[in-house]
C-alpha cells in the first residue's frame, strides 16, 4: 500500500481550522481522495467533529488530551484511517492552544511511522486581525496566550493567512511585510477558507515542498503551561426541548443564546477564544460561531423548528472554567421562563493542564 498523506493544520483559537479542514476535504474529494480527518480537543464533546460528520467524512476524534501528549492514541487513529478505512490523505486538527507541533508530533512520526505516512509540510493558520493586534508593538510576547501564537508561527512550513476576504490589498501587503521581517524567509500563503479560494494553490505547495517538519521552535514549557492555564475550556452536549412540546425556531434560538453570551463577555470584558454552537435534530443542523468577544455571530445551516434538539455547545476563553459555567448557567436559567427544559447529556469544564507529551525531540529528523 502507497504511503498515506499526513497534513497537520495547526494555528491559534478562532483562526479558522475547522472550516479549512472542511474546503480541503472537498477540494481533495472532487480530485478522487479518500479523505480521513482527526479532531482534537481537551475534552469530549466538540463542535468540530460534529460540523466536519455532516458530509459524510470519515472522522476520529481524540479527546481529553492534546495529540502531543496521547501520540498513540494519535497513531492509532491515524492508521485506523488509513489501513481499515482506505484513506489516500488524513488531515489533522491540533487543539486551538498547543504549539511545538514539530518537536513533539512530525521528529517522531518521521522517525517511527516513515514507512506508513508521507509526512506533509505543516501549515499553521492564523486570524489576521489578532495577528495584527500580536505585531503591532514589533515586540515579543514573552507570557499568555500570544506568546503560543507566536511559537506556532515559530515552527510553521507554512503560514497560512486567513480572511483575506475581509483585508483590503493594503492590509494584506501591510501585513505580509510585518511577517516577513518578524519571520524571515517563511513562505507564506493567502485564502479565505469561508470562500474556499486560495485552498487548491495551497494544496498544491504541499505537494512540491518536501521539507515537512523542517523547523523547531524554542518553547518554554513553564511559560507555555501557565499560558494556556489562563485559558478556560467549557464543552457541554445538551437535550433542549419545549415543557409545553410547542415548536421551537431554533435557528432563533442559537443566535439568542449565543448574543445573551457574547453580551456577558462584554460586560464582564473577558477575551474570548472562540464560542462554538451545534443544533441537531434528523438531518436538520444549525452551527453558530464567534471567534471574538465583539466580533459578529455567524450561523448557518437549513432553519428548521420542533420540541426539541441536540445542542452542543463550545467555549474557550480568558477566563475560569467556574466563571464560564456561572455564566452558561445563567443564560440557562432566562429560558426557565419561557419553558424551555436544558437536559445535561455532556458537561466539562478546565483549563489545560502543563503538557507532557509523549515524545519531544530535539533535533529535525532528515529524509522526508
Amino acid at each position: 500500500m502507497e504511503k498515506t498523506k499526513l497534513i497537520f493544520v495547526g494555528g491559534f483559537l478562532g483562526a479558522g481550522k475547522t472550516t479549512l479542514l472542511a474546503a480541503a476535504t472537498e477540494q481533495l474529494k472532487g480530485c478522487g481522495a479518500k479523505v480521513g480527518l482527526i479532531t482534537n480537543d481537551q475534552a469530549e464533546g466538540l463542535v468540530d467533529t460534529h460540523v466536519l460528520s455532516m458530509d459524510g467524512s470519515d472522522i476520529q476524534e481524540i479527546a481529553g488530551s492534546c495529540f502531543c501528549c496521547d501520540f498513540d492514541g494519535l497513531m492509532e487513529a491515524a492508521l485506523y484511517l488509513r489501513d481499515t478505512v482506505g484513506c489516500h490523505t488524513i488531515i489533522a486538527e491540533p487543539v486551538g492552544s498547543c504549539t511545538d507541533l514539530s518537536a513533539t508530533l512530525l521528529q517522531p512520526i518521521k522517525s517511527y511511522y516513515a514507512q506508513f505516512f508521507q509526512l506533509m509540510p505543516l501549515s499553521v493558520l492564523v486570524d489576521p486581525f489578532r495577528l495584527k493586534k500580536i505585531l503591532k508593538n514589533g515586540k515579543d510576547t514573552t507570557e499568555g496566550p500570544d506568546y503560543i501564537f507566536l511559537k506556532q508561527l515559530e515552527e510553521a512550513d507554512f503560514v497560512l493567512i486567513n480572511k483575506v476576504d475581509l483585508l483590503t490589498p493594503l492590509e494584506i501587503e501591510q501585513l505580509e511585510k510585518q511577517l516577513h521581517h518578524k519571520f524571515p524567509g517563511y513562505s507564506l500563503h493567502k485564502l479565505s477558507a469561508l470562500n474556499k479560494k486560495g485552498i487548491k494553490e495551497w494544496l498544491g505547495k504541499l505537494e512540491r515542498v518536501k521539507n515537512a517538519g523542517g523547523r523547531m521552535a524554542e518553547v518554554d514549557y513553564d511559560i507555555y503551561a501557565s499560558a494556556e492555564a489562563l485559558m478556560g475550556w467549557f464543552n457541554a452536549t445538551f437535550i433542549v426541548s419545549h415543557l409545553d412540546s410547542y415548536l421551537v425556531p431554533w435557528k432563533d434560538f442559537s443566535l439568542k443564546f449565543m448574543m445573551l453570551l457574547q453580551e456577558v463577555f462584554q460586560y464582564e470584558e473577558i477575551v474570548m477564544g472562540h464560542m462554538k454552537t451545534f443544533l441537531k435534530s434528523g438531518p436538520s443542523y444549525i452551527k453558530g460561531n464567534l471567534v471574538e468577544t465583539d466580533g459578529d455571530i455567524s450561523i448557518e445551516g437549513t432553519p428548521f423548528s420542533g420540541p426539541m434538539a441536540k445542542f452542543t455547545l463550545n467555549i474557550r476563553a480568558e477566563t475560569s472554567p467556574k466563571n464560564l459555567g456561572e455564566i452558561v448557567e445563567d443564560v440557562i436559567d432566562a429560558y426557565k421562563e419561557h419553558r424551555i427544559d436544558f437536559e445535561i447529556d455532556v458537561l466539562k469544564k478546565l483549563s489545560p493542564g502543563k503538557p507532557t507529551p509523549t515524545h519531544h525531540f530535539n533535533e529535525i529528523i532528515i529524509g522526508q
